[in-house]
């Protein structure tokens, strides 16, 4: 599956909130640029995720624009990477890793590809001990249960 984002001038400082995606995704910067906040699935509990049955809840309650550490204190605990995607570059962002996509200011056209795979292998044949996209999987699935 993929797909093309494209935006002009005025596309700079639109946001995709912080949320994850159950498949692995291959971001591919055309022109302008994007920054990325990024956090390894052993954040979640930090990232406050949206219930399992909740519309959004592959995507975390907490705003890294302006956090409320009153309400979300572990917030402070998270560990983020940010990456800075200009033309030509291409970042692989694994399935659960929790990422906020920022367009930076760009005269020109800000134009992105993403390329999504299903991650069923490593469903299908996870390793011992688990790593932590199938951890976030699994407590998923159990909360799909309860």
């Amino acid at each position: 599956r993929c797909q093309l984002f494209v935006g002009g001038a005025s596309a700079a400082g639109a946001r995709s909130i912080l949320h994850f995606d159950q498949y692995d995704n291959l971001f591919v910067q055309i022109s302008g640029w994007k920054r990325f906040r990024v956090y390894d699935p052993q954040q979640t509990r930090c990232l406050y995720p949206f219930p399992i049955h909740h519309p959004l809840d592959t995507r975390a309650q907490v705003d890294l624009e302006a956090p409320d550490l009153a309400a979300f204190p572990r917030l402070s605990e998270a560990v983020c990477s940010e990456v800075l995607l200009g033309p030509g570059q291409a970042l692989f962002l694994p399935a659960y890793w929790w990422h906020e996509v920022v367009t930076e200011p760009h005269d020109g056209l800000t134009v992105s590809a993403n390329f999504w795979f299903a991650a069923v292998y490593r469903l299908l044949t996870p390793t011992r001990p688990l790593v932590p996209s199938m951890q976030c999987e699994l407590a998923r699935q159990l909360e799909y249960l309860v």
